[in-house]
């Protein structure tokens, strides 16, 4: 299932305040932050019934003029669905593909298992904290960037 990234604004964040709490309203709390949005998931286990709003909710958070760099702290999840790390490998996907990162951090160990296993690790950026995830976040971002030519002489 594609999700249409461009279209997914209309029920976007709203306010463009740095680092303002959003109300807890799904399986999100989200923070707008200068250059990236982070976002820390609300139930500790994501069944694959909760992969679609799962991929609509990150989805919306995409909108014109707020930060294309989501980081999502995975700290309190205890069980995840295969169908969730799918839609998460498609979701940065196509966040890739309009300029965007996702990056996942605190990221289980067992987890973090399965995704090497699986070579979902090379879809999916993941990171161990905060700090190591926004810096990752930032270097892709420069790479995705075009680079443009000086004329000069």
């Amino acid at each position: 299932m594609r999700f249409d990234l461009d279209q997914a604004g209309r029920d976007a964040i709203a306010s463009d305040t740095d680092s303002a709490p959003k109300p807890e309203t799904g399986l999100l709390r989200v923070r707008v932050e200068s250059d990236h949005m982070r976002a820390a998931l609300n139930d500790r286990s994501l069944r694959s019934l909760d992969t679609g709003k799962l991929r609509a909710e990150i989805a919306s958070l995409y909108r014109q003029g707020h930060p294309r760099v989501i980081l999502l702290s995975m700290r309190s999840t205890e069980t995840l669905a295969s169908s969730v790390l799918g839609s998460l490998a498609q979701l940065s996907a196509d966040l890739e593909r309009i300029g965007g990162v996702l990056v996942l951090y605190k990221v289980p160990k067992e987890v973090t298992k399965v995704m090497k296993k699986t070579r979902l690790d090379r879809l999916i950026h993941i990171s161990k904290d905060r700090p190591g995830a926004l810096k990752k976040a930032r270097g892709l971002t420069k790479k995705s960037t075009p680079q443009r030519r000086s004329n000069a002489a």
